[in-house]
């Protein structure tokens, strides 16, 4: 019989996977709706957008946002071994102190930055100089400086910090404020994935069973506890039984699985005709994401990454893993605070990419620009995800909720943060290579007016969390221990659990929850 069973194959399920099978005493099954991360766009760093809508994405959409005027929000998520890590921006990130304390505050016992900081430094391989003696250096995830980033993104950097961002040399194991040059999920000029990382050598093990291409239908229960799986491969149905089950689906999957399964909330279960196994309102409730606008401004006396597949561009990438093709695209980043206090914690990112953002990136650059992403990073603005119907294989109803906190504060941060990136823009050495203004343009300058156009085009950055919140309390989905409450034998590993979405890029910190929970989950099983 087997140990476990893991339903997903992103950077969750990957560590998950890894861990569990380290020591050879557990029989782990891994089950996959996607395959192999077959695409060359997963390893030339700046090709992410090219897997967009293609076969290794999930190709998610909202449901219309209010505050869009309606429209609805693209949301990529990698449909392969190794998940979105194969198909995001690459930025490593530990995120900041006080997101793990207000966790703890929240619920989540034993999360707070004392218990986690310890995982994120053993779970690195900081390839760059040291700094601050917290980085790690003999971790799977490789971490690389930035060495090809643009001459736009280090003027961004510098005129930030001449603008008063502040001038800490790193972003990463300390609180932070200021500007920098990303961090990368890199090693020799490629992306370096969750699968590379974890994945692929646990692979070579004989106590790892990878199922691909195997949607999950439900979760089998019997007698209070978890008992297996039942998946769709292709036009059969089978089923996996282990002693226990690890749903690592991400913020979309694994409450789709639970509720899927009978547990959820009892009404709209029951609407669709789902037998309730355990009445759990929060289920799905709690979405959070980073709200993100992408500002425009064109530039003058330099190339940008509209010639990013100019033919010099590819025989230097394919040469020498060099050049524009081996940036991430997304090269640096700034953090402040709308309310004007120096020293709590950030609420708006600022994202430097030298190229025109067009359309959700779903279209190549047309103009030679850059482009600075104003994202929330500590939002208010919550919303949901629900079944479409009792078909395993419908896509989810997806409601962010961007902007839409009563208070009004998510709004007020974005148009801070707009207002923001054009003080950097106007300030040196930046300035030197501006213009002018393309989006949202320069003759709006009320809040209002500039709000509405703002909202327009709201985006998010691709952090869907907070589906499956971790808490003490009876309506928390899970317990501190990941454990789902109202049965044995049945728990949750990722985004989904975070109380709230952390304050960066998350990436990294799916991957802490991950290796802690293995060793949680390790102890329950072995016992």
């Amino acid at each position: 019989m087997n140990d476990i069973i893991i339903v997903g194959a992103g950077t969750a399920g990957s560590v998950l996977a890894e861990r569990l099978t380290s020591s050879g005493k557990f029989r782990v099954v891994l089950i996959e709706a996607g395959g192999k991360p077959s695409s060359p766009f997963v390893k030339i760093p700046a090709g992410f957008a090219k897997l967009f809508k293609s076969k290794l994405d999930w190709n998610f959409e909202s449901e219309p946002q209010t505050a869009a005027n309606g429209r609805k929000v693209f949301t990529p998520r990698g449909k392969m071994l190794g998940g979105s890590s194969n198909m995001n921006a690459q930025i490593h990130q530990w995120c900041h102190p006080a997101d793990f304390d207000e966790w703890v505050a929240a619920g989540a016992s034993g999360w707070g930055w004392e218990e986690v900081a310890p995982t994120f430094r053993e779970q690195e391989c900081w390839l760059g100089e040291e700094s601050n003696g917290a980085r790690g250096r003999s971790g799977p995830m490789m971490v690389s400086p930035n060495k090809n980033a643009h001459q736009l993104s280090k003027a961004f950097v510098a005129a930030a910090r001449a603008a008063g961002l502040g001038d800490q040399p790193q972003y990463n194991g300390d609180a932070f404020e200021g500007a920098w040059l990303t961090e990368l999920a890199h090693k020799d000029g490629q992306r370096f994935s969750a699968f590379d990382a974890y994945l692929k050598p646990a692979m070579q093990r004989p106590n790892l069973e990878v199922v691909r291409e195997a949607q999950v239908l439900r979760v089998e229960i019997a007698n209070g506890r978890a008992t297996g799986v039942t998946v769709r491969q292709g036009e059969v149905e089978k089923t996996f039984t282990a002693r226990g089950v690890i749903l690592a689906a991400g913020a979309f999957g694994s409450p789709q699985v639970l509720m899927l399964s009978g547990i959820g909330p009892s009404d709209a279960l029951k609407r669709l005709g789902i037998p309730v196994y355990y009445d759990a309102p929060e289920v799905g409730a709690n979405l959070q994401d980073h709200p993100m606008v992408a500002t425009i401004f064109r530039t003058r006396g330099t190339d940008t990454f509209k010639s990013a597949e100019s033919p010099l561009s590819l025989i230097r990438y394919l040469l020498f893993k060099k050049g524009m093709l081996a940036s991430n695209a997304v090269e640096a980043m700034a953090f402040t605070q709308s309310n004007g206090a120096p020293g709590t914690p950030p609420d708006v990112e600022l994202l430097l990419a030298p190229f025109e953002w067009r359309n959700q990136g779903l279209e190549n650059p047309q103009v030679d620009a850059f482009s600075i992403g104003v994202a929330v990073v500590a939002p208010r603005s919550r919303g949901s995800l629900r079944l479409r119907s009792a078909n395993p294989l419908d896509a989810p109803l997806i409601d962010f909720g961007l902007l839409t906190d009563p208070e009004g504060k998510d709004a007020a941060a974005t148009v801070f943060g707009a207002r923001m990136a054009r003080k950097i823009v106007t300030t040196s050495p930046l300035a030197e290579f501006v213009e002018g203004e393309i989006f949202p343009g320069p003759e709006l300058t009320d809040d209002a007016e500039l709000l509405a156009k703002l909202a327009s085009e709201i985006q998010t950055v691709y952090h869907p969390t907070s589906t499956c919140r971790m808490g003490s309390d009876p309506r928390a989905v899970v317990d501190p221990q990941l454990q789902v409450r109202g049965l044995e034998g049945l728990w949750v590993a990722d985004a989904s659990v975070m109380p709230a979405v952390p304050r960066g890029h998350p990436n990294a910190v799916v991957a802490m929850i991950a290796n802690r929970a293995a060793e949680m989950i390790a102890s329950r099983i072995a016992a």
